[in-house]
């Protein structure tokens, strides 16, 4: 047969949502040909997910590899496994791609390659994998003061895909860029790179199609579509489009069922009790012991002039019995503590807007962020706060406001996320390990700092 066609089905940034994949998966077996691929630009793990926490990653790769996966790229979710775990994940003899991905001392990591051939209808297909490293604003190196803290590192792509480009001169016909950069990085490096015929991407959850280019959205909600015309052994030309992934799709049995015994897995390795707390109180308006021990714990473990979170970092009060798995729950967000420097006049502001039902009570969605609401803002014992007439003191002195603090949060506050005008950029900011319910976890039980944390701070 001299005139076919082919399809390449892409998805991205499905952010373990399994009911979803189920239904992408139903959706490719009722209409896959044998030549056909299936694509993954990357973030395929969540760590807010307790499939992938309790499983390292492992159960999440099992599932997209089940549902007929050929390739998937590194996205920075995988990253924030770790190196171990994701090397472990690429050991699920499936095949993750990133050229630009190394441990901290430069060296490649077992399993995963920078690009993989693949043979279809008489084409060669070079598909080349990229993993993070510009910001959507352009600027290079990004991500790497997050994933060096798990012994992993990312490199400038365009050299990379460059270098594959160079590698596999003459053995390949058609060149496809499998990205998890985000769409202004991807359309730099299209116009970067001419030798790239198509590029899968993913990382800023935008939904487009383009002529050479296309991203779905997030979670599953869309699965991207490009046909290829092939005559005689040559692409003479393709489309793109998206199916959206409705409720109407009735989800692949087998991946459910591959699901459930997975997370069943992953509850056995997070559901083992570490320790038992009484009742600590929450609220998202007001002061309360949960959120105000948070930052007593910050202001115990980081140097600092005082330590400040918004109680939306978690999810309810803690009390009985916790587990990684009640952590995991009780705090989804990937947010690391973070010291950073705020001026008195805006964290003034930031007091005066914690103050607010309807402002603590909006989304508190930003970049890492896995909880529901912004919340108020809860400080360390050496902060007293009066609210009527309003004043400020820290370590019994009047707050200034042209003085500039050295305090610790976490990233999102640090990133100005629902309080804006504590926004310091990253270059300004030292970042620390493991997140904030990691934290918890080591002092849940410190009694020291559970007696700071009972006192007032707000009258």
């Amino acid at each position: 047969e001299k005139n076919m066609t082919l399809t390449i089905y892409q998805t991205n940034d499905l952010h373990s949502n399994f009911e979803n994949i189920a239904r992408i998966a139903a959706y490719i077996k009722d209409h896959r040909k044998k030549e056909d691929l299936f694509l993954d630009c990357g973030d395929l793990c969540d760590l807010k997910d307790i499939t992938v926490q309790g499983t390292r990653g492992i159960g999440a790769v099992r599932i997209l590899k089940h549902a007929g996966v050929d390739a998937i790229a590194v996205g920075n979710n995988e990253i924030d496994l770790e190196n171990k775990s994701l090397v472990k994940c690429a050991g699920e003899d499936i095949k993750m791609l990133s050229c630009n991905i190394t441990d901290n001392d430069k060296n490649p990591l077992d399993g995963i390659t920078g690009s993989v051939i693949f043979n279809r209808c008489g084409v060669r297909f070079l598909v080349i994998g990229i993993s993070p490293y510009y910001s959507k604003s352009l600027k290079p190196g990004k991500y790497n003061v997050f994933f060096q803290m798990g012994n992993l590192s990312t490199n400038d792509p365009i050299t990379q895909i460059n270098d594959e480009i160079k590698r596999n001169k003459g053995q390949y016909d058609f060149c496809i860029l499998l990205s998890h950069s985000g769409i202004n990085v991807e359309h730099m490096i299209l116009e970067k790179i001419p030798q790239i015929d198509l590029c899968l991407g993913g990382h800023t959850h935008t939904i487009c199609c383009e002529e050479k280019y296309i991203q779905s959205g997030y979670g599953g909600e869309c699965l991207g579509i490009v046909t290829l015309n092939i005559e005689n052994g040559k692409v003479t030309g393709f489309s793109t489009e998206h199916v959206k992934i409705t409720d109407e799709i009735k989800p692949d049995d087998e991946i459910l069922s591959l699901w459930n015994s997975q997370r069943q897995i992953a509850e056995r390795n997070l559901d083992k009790t570490l320790f038992t707390i009484k009742k600590m109180d929450w609220s998202i308006e007001n002061e309360s012991l949960l959120t105000n021990f948070i930052a007593e714990a910050l202001y115990n473990r980081y140097e600092c002039d005082f330590a400040f979170i918004n109680s939306g970092i978690v999810e309810g009060p803690a009390e009985g019995a916790i587990s990684k798995k009640r952590l995991i729950e009780l705090s989804p967000s990937k947010l690391n503590p973070t010291r950073f420097p705020v001026k008195g006049a805006d964290i003034k502001s930031a007091i005066i807007d914690s103050f607010d039902t309807f402002f603590v009570n909006q989304s508190g969605k930003g970049a890492g962020v896995r909880g529901h609401v912004l919340g108020t803002l809860g400080f360390s014992h050496n902060v007293k706060i009066n609210k009527n007439p309003f004043s400020v003191f820290i370590n019994g002195h009047a707050l200034d406001e042209d003085k500039i603090y050295i305090c610790v949060a976490d990233d999102s506050l640090q990133r100005g996320t629902g309080y804006t005008q504590l926004a310091v950029p990253d270059e300004k900011a030292e970042f620390f390990d493991g997140f904030i319910r990691d934290l918890l976890e080591r002092t849940l039980q410190d009694e020291n700092i559970m007696k700071l944390a009972l006192i007032k701070r707000i009258s």
